[in-house]
């Protein structure tokens, strides 16, 4: 944890030491909430397709700081996050049981989003933005379910997402909505004897509001 916050104080050093000229370099607080879709496949079902798994999207949040430096029209924008990622998953067997996995997620996300200023009004301006996230995932994140003998805590140690969205910029006041989708899986789970439960990526809609005070 102590690497990443050095980590993303060098890296915010650094680009504040190179916001020279025409660069503009800000840094900032933001929060926000998100709804997380986990998908989920299990290829040693044999017989089963996804639309087996029902997903329900359930409510986490994040809170952290960003820097963004940039000239006129694009900019870099890393993010240091704290998130919390929630899902539920139903699997409807055809013996008419339901197995039912309920997800808790908590990550350190780091993401490194480039910038399009669209629109600039002086007070307010329009942006997008899209780039790759990487999440280190926390050892107390943890799986609730009414599968026997499956393992709560069979996470892998690090996940990848892509990022797309779009924000607007009112004085210091930052608002953004963005849509991630998940390039790796949270984790390996399948029905052998010693290892029991879903295999899980997820998608995740957020909207977050930031402050500015560099």
């Amino acid at each position: 944890m102590k690497k990443l916050f050095l980590t993303f104080a060098l890296m915010t050093a650094l680009l504040s030491t190179y916001a020279q000229g025409n660069m503009t370099f800000d840094l900032g607080v933001k929060g926000g909430i998100n709804s997380t879709k986990v998908t989920t496949e299990n290829p040693s079902i044999t017989g089963y397709t996804f639309d087996d798994f029902k997903s329900d999207s359930k409510m986490g949040y994040n809170l952290g700081l960003f820097a963004r430096l940039g000239g006129e029209r694009i900019y870099l924008q890393p993010e240091l996050l704290y998130c919390i990622r929630k899902g539920e998953t139903v699997f409807n067997s055809s013996t008419g049981g339901a197995s039912i996995q309920k997800l808790n997620l908590k990550t350190i996300q780091v993401p490194v989003l480039l910038g399009f200023n669209l629109i600039d009004l002086r007070l307010v301006s329009i942006h997008a933005f899209t780039g790759p996230a990487m999440s280190f995932i926390l050892s107390s994140s943890n799986v609730e379910s009414n599968l026997p003998n499956f393992d709560p805590n069979n996470f892998k140690n690090n996940i990848w997402d892509w990022q797309l969205g779009a924000g607007i910029d009112m004085g210091p006041l930052v608002f953004d909505i963005r849509y991630e989708w998940g390039l790796t899986k949270y984790s390996d789970g399948n029905f052998s004897p010693s290892n029991i439960g879903f295999v899980n990526k997820g998608n995740v809609l957020t909207f977050s509001l930031g402050l500015k005070f560099m």
